[in-house]
């Protein structure tokens, strides 16, 4: 299992600095090189920033700003968190029109794979809301992020078909996001089922 990220030492820091935080499944090195490229034809239509290619990830739970304390009890309570198995495909580009971002996903016909994310989606929030988070109201549609600050035309149909491309998962994580001078820096914080392959 490998995250491509630089770790953080949550306890080297003030308990009530707060930063954004998420849950993110990492997908290895050929899935992020697939979504580099796509990124690429992606931002000749729209424009935008790339992710950054160490930063693809599917988010399973988005935290926003939290406490560097209660990261620190979700991080010692994660760890033998379950791990499903999931054969996942990216088939499909889409839009986020407001937030202004391209992503790359699975279709709707991968039923079996979206019932199994959803079901791992509600559980870690039902992990989550034990330990005091309020899970949103928004719906779950699993994504990864290609570009931000997008040019999108609004009311114009976005879905567009992707040479299928497995994604492969290499570790789940939880991920902080650390201000920086030009952008902000993912670090791993913690890792859920550590040294066990995710598929």
């Amino acid at each position: 299992m490998t995250i491509p990220l630089p770790g953080l030492d949550l306890q080297q820091l003030g308990p009530e600095q707060s930063l954004r935080a998420f849950i993110g499944w990492w997908p290895d090195a050929q899935t992020r090189l697939y979504l580099a490229e796509q990124a690429v034809q992606a931002q000749v239509i729209y424009g935008g920033r790339m992710m950054h290619a160490d930063h693809f990830h599917l988010t399973l739970a988005f935290l926003d700003g939290s406490s560097v304390s209660v990261l620190q009890a979700l991080a010692e309570n994660m760890a033998d968190w379950p791990v499903p198995a999931i054969t996942l495909d990216l088939t499909l580009r889409d839009v986020f029109e407001k937030p202004q971002v391209v992503w790359a996903g699975p279709d709707e016909s991968q039923r079996q794979a979206l019932t199994v994310l959803d079901q791992w989606h509600e559980d870690i929030w039902a992990r989550l809301t034990a330990l005091g988070w309020t899970q949103p109201p928004r719906r779950f549609r699993p994504h990864v992020s290609l570009l931000r600050h997008a040019r999108i035309a609004a009311d114009q149909s976005h879905r567009h078909a992707l040479p299928t491309q497995a994604f492969v998962g290499d570790g789940v994580g939880l991920i902080v996001s650390v201000p920086g001078e030009q952008r902000s820096q993912y670090h791993l914080a913690a890792t859920v089922n550590p040294g066990r392959a995710v598929s």
